[in-house]
């Protein structure tokens, strides 16, 4: 029931929010994400994970009816969420994430490889825009060795490529970040990590894993 209330509230606000755009969604024609149960070689995916669930695309409105069907159709398998992604909607993904949480998943940011005999996870990956709440989101996470992580402070602009009056962009700011910080103390995410999610103060920027390492956002080596 709370599901289909945030998607009916998603449909009443789209909009209403339409002349104003998260600096950090992904691109207009990005691919919506979809969720494929991916059976590899026997440890492919860490020591006894021989199955995941590859998430990859950006995070759209219909992604989390998509996901919450998803789960259903696994039934109580609860393998990884590979995730390879541009980004998406922040309030979305934020949404998503507590989905993902609640059912119990670990968080991995890898790519998944098709290319072979059998499904591995790439030593990269993807992880940009709003991508970061959905890795948070993860009982445990952790990253391909070369997997990119980008940090995308929270920031707002006109969708026709005008600034918005600087009052009301710090006022979207601040009321957003409030929201982050929320969902970043939901998911044992450091708090501190908010302070480079301020859009008037950071531009976008990717972390070193010291960084990630130091606030929470990982907290397992992938080969473990």
């Amino acid at each position: 029931m709370r599901l289909a209330r945030f998607v009916a509230a998603l449909l009443v606000l789209g909009p209403v929010l339409a002349p104003i755009a998260a600096a950090q969604s992904p691109a207009p024609d990005a691919a919506p994400m979809t969720f494929t149960l991916v059976t590899g070689a026997p440890d492919s995916c860490g020591p006894g994970c021989a199955q995941w669930i590859a998430a990859e695309g950006a995070v759209m409105p219909g992604s989390v009816v998509a996901f919450a069907e998803f789960v259903k159709q696994i039934g109580g398998a609860r393998p990884p969420l590979v995730i390879h992604s541009p980004g998406g909607m922040l309030e979305v993904t934020l949404a998503l994430g507590r989905i993902v949480r609640r059912t119990g998943l670990d968080t991995i940011v890898a790519r998944t490889d098709r290319s072979g005999d059998a499904p591995v996870l790439a030593l990269d990956g993807a992880c940009f825009g709003a991508c970061f709440y959905l890795l948070a989101a993860g009982r445990n996470r952790s990253a391909a060795p070369g997997a990119a992580i980008a940090i995308s402070p929270v920031d707002f602009r006109h969708p026709a490529g005008g600034e918005l009056p600087e009052a009301m962009r710090t006022r979207l700011i601040a009321t957003t970040l409030e929201k982050v910080r929320a969902y970043l103390t939901e998911m044992g995410v450091d708090i501190d990590l908010a302070l480079y999610l301020d859009g008037e103060r950071y531009e976008p920027f990717y972390p070193a894993r010291g960084l990630l390492e130091t606030y929470g956002l990982i907290n397992r080596d992938p080969a473990n």
